[in-house]
């Protein structure tokens, strides 16, 4: 019974704590900038039907989702980090994306990367997960190069940062306050 109290407080004491995080865009912009990321995302939608051989990070997700708000939310600059680099520094021209619509997004995904870092202490930033990078390093390896940043090897890309995006904004929404 006394185990159940202490560990009843606990979480109360967590979730509590949770929501302190007190951060003016994330309340404000987040939701809007990450609406718009993925409306971009769709532009680029190219009709390959290639699978992945990366396996998604669900669990780095689910276990993000019971850290403190600030880890969650580095956790996303991270990600929104990682996935600016995929499409920044490698050879998109055999896909079939319009440019401009790559520009938009990369500058959408930056500027969400941005804001963010500016509400959480810089030690959590500087701070990487090691299972993302791989991750995203896998993508790189095995689906870009292995693929020889082919059509279908971008659409794969492409999907897979879509299931981050709508991931990564389903872990942040509990933390934006409904003003």
């Amino acid at each position: 019974m006394l185990h159940r109290l202490v560990f009843a407080c606990a979480l109360v004491t967590l979730a509590g704590a949770g929501f302190s995080l007190r951060c003016r865009w994330l309340d404000h912009k987040f939701k809007q900038f990450s609406d718009t990321s993925l409306d971009l995302l769709e532009k680029m939608v190219n009709n390959a039907t290639n699978s992945t051989e990366v396996d998604f990070p669900h669990h780095l997700y689910r276990q993000a989702s019971e850290e403190s708000a600030e880890n969650q939310v580095a956790l996303t600059v991270q990600v929104l980090k990682e996935v600016s680099a995929l499409f920044e520094e490698e050879d998109s021209s055999s896909s079939s994306w319009q440019q401009i619509t790559v520009e938009k997004f990369l500058g959408v995904v930056n500027r969400q990367a941005d804001e963010l870092h500016s509400c959480v202490p810089e030690s959590l930033v500087h701070k990487k997960n090691r299972k993302l990078r791989m991750y995203f390093k896998r993508l790189l390896d095995h689906i870009l190069k292995k693929q020889g940043y082919s059509a279908e090897a971008w659409e794969t890309i492409r999907k897979e940062t879509k299931a981050h995006l709508l991931r990564a904004q389903r872990l942040l929404s509990p933390l934006i306050s409904s003003k």
